[in-house]
């Protein structure tokens, strides 16, 4: 809208002008002119209403700035709690791998150790002790029957409590770390489902942009308004300088054409019938283009109104973000607190392996070995006292045999010392005195060849004297045979 050029000094003296109808506008048009424009600067208000709108909106500005950095300093510590939280857990991952993979290989290398010694004891149960060894008339016994066997059940006894502890201690953390999964599943989700503000390097936030085009429209309408007032002051000026057109103006509105630059009590400025026909061609031109310029500062209102919201709308999310990532951060130092319980469960499982169940399982293992090594030396020994047996048997045979020969020489020697005796009384006995040696007729001296009797102690630690050895049994072939296989295939 255009506006009309300051008046020049008037070569008239008058203050007013009579109405030609030659002029491009009548009375009736500058009044509807006049009434329009009055009417126009109602838009007024949109102008206040902008102003709030562009006040309100430099405050949210300010808060953008200030919920963008601070919903960013939060995400990020988020983000480093959880890597912790995550750290942690796969620590006690780590401890809780190690031990298990441990545990098992023991577990194993325990079944395999009791698997031999069970071997072995079948073997004891399953060799029975020669009926020749054993007393007339007793039940048949097993090697089995000479064992401790309290010593196995007992050493049993306590693996299975050494386990069953184990797995107490591993239930408990097991529990714990389904607690703490829990946690972390709980926090995943919640920080999945915090509004996420969608700003980013390459799409950053919208409201600084929002607040320039804001000042744009804002200044764009003031400048349409201040048009609309310029309008309005020319108006009131060409109905000054009309014959009528102040009193007609009254009418039509209540009150007189007064411009606001001008005073009341000023009389209107004298122009030239050359400016006043200038100014009413301006004024006629620009009457076509109010209620252009009302509707323009009215879309400009409503778009800032509209750009309004979208600043809210961006806020509400900030602000929406900010309320999610603030019960993110309480959820964070509720499960930072829990964590530390997690990780003594952690430490209590832990010790417990190394002080308890892994030396016992070890000293267990230890054992089986050992209890199955001497069973296995048991079975040994068995096979070769039955060995033992059969040599002692050789041996006392072949003494027999030298015994019973050296009896039948000593027999020999004693026969011929009579006969030798008897010759020589029969040939001098006549002849010397039986004092002269007291021997001379005595028999002579008889030797035997017999057991000795040996000394042994018995229960109360005295000795006692055993007349004789019991006698050696004699094992059969077959037995002596698998007692030597037995023990050349152990050798």
């Amino acid at each position: 809208m255009a506006s009309p050029q300051s008046p020049a000094s008037s070569v008239s003296s008058q203050s007013s002008r009579s109405f030609n109808p030659n002029r491009p506008s009548t009375l009736e048009d500058l009044v509807g002119h006049f009434v329009a424009s009055k009417r126009a600067l109602n838009t007024q208000t949109v102008l206040w209403r902008a102003n709030e709108i562009v006040n309100s909106a430099r405050e949210l500005l300010e808060e953008n700035a200030i919920l963008a950095a601070k919903n960013s300093a939060i995400r990020n510590i988020v983000d480093e709690q959880v890597d912790g939280l995550e750290a942690v857990r796969q620590g006690i991952d780590v401890v809780e791998s190690e031990v298990q993979a441990e545990y098992k290989q023991l577990l194993h290398d325990l079944d395999a150790s009791y698997a031999g010694l069970q071997s072995t004891l079948a073997v004891l149960r399953d060799t029975p002790i020669e009926s020749a060894l054993q007393p007339p008339g007793t039940p048949q016994k097993h090697l089995y029957d000479f064992i401790d066997n309290a010593t196995v059940t007992n050493l049993k006894d306590s693996l299975r409590a050494c386990i069953d502890r184990y797995n107490e201690a591993h239930d408990g953390l097991k529990e714990s770390n389904d607690e703490y999964d829990t946690s972390l599943e709980n926090l995943h989700s919640s920080i999945e489902n915090v509004p996420l503000t969608p700003t980013t390097a390459s799409n950053p936030s919208p409201i600084p942009s929002l607040y320039r085009d804001l000042e744009g429209h804002a200044k764009e309408a003031a400048q349409a308004f201040q048009s609309l007032v310029q309008h309005y002051d020319l108006c009131a000026t060409a109905l000054r300088h009309t014959e009528g057109g102040s009193d007609a103006a009254t009418l039509a509105t209540g009150e007189a054409p007064v411009p606001s630059s001008d005073d009341i009590s000023t009389p209107p400025e004298p122009m030239t019938e050359e400016e006043l026909q200038e100014m009413l061609t301006v004024l006629q031109k620009d009457a076509r283009e109010v209620e252009d310029v009302v509707s323009e500062i009215r879309e400009r209102g409503s778009e800032m109104t509209f750009l309004l919201s979208q600043i809210e709308n961006h806020i509400a999310l900030l602000r929406g973000e900010d309320s999610a990532l603030n019960s993110i951060l309480q959820l964070v130092r509720r499960l930072a607190v829990q964590v530390r319980g997690h990780i003594s469960t952690s430490h209590s499982y832990h010790a417990s392996w190394l002080e308890d169940s892994r030396p016992t399982l070890l000293s267990g293992i230890e054992e089986w070995e050992n209890q199955r090594e001497f069973y296995e030396r048991f079975d040994l020994a068995y096979a070769e006292l039955l060995v033992e047996i059969a040599s002692r048997r050789r041996r006392h045979d072949k003494a027999k045999r030298k015994a019973e020969e050296a009896q039948r020489e000593l027999d020999r020697l004693h026969a011929d010392d009579e006969r030798a005796r008897e010759q020589f009384t029969v040939t001098q006995g006549d002849f010397l005195p039986l004092d002269i040696w007291p021997g001379l007729r005595d028999p002579p001296r008889k030797y035997e060849v017999k057991a000795v009797a040996y000394e042994r102690e018995n229960g109360d630690g005295d000795e006692e004297l055993q007349e004789i050895a019991q006698s050696i049994p004699q094992l059969g072939r077959n037995v002596v045979e698998r007692a030597l296989t037995r023990v050349k295939r152990r050798m």
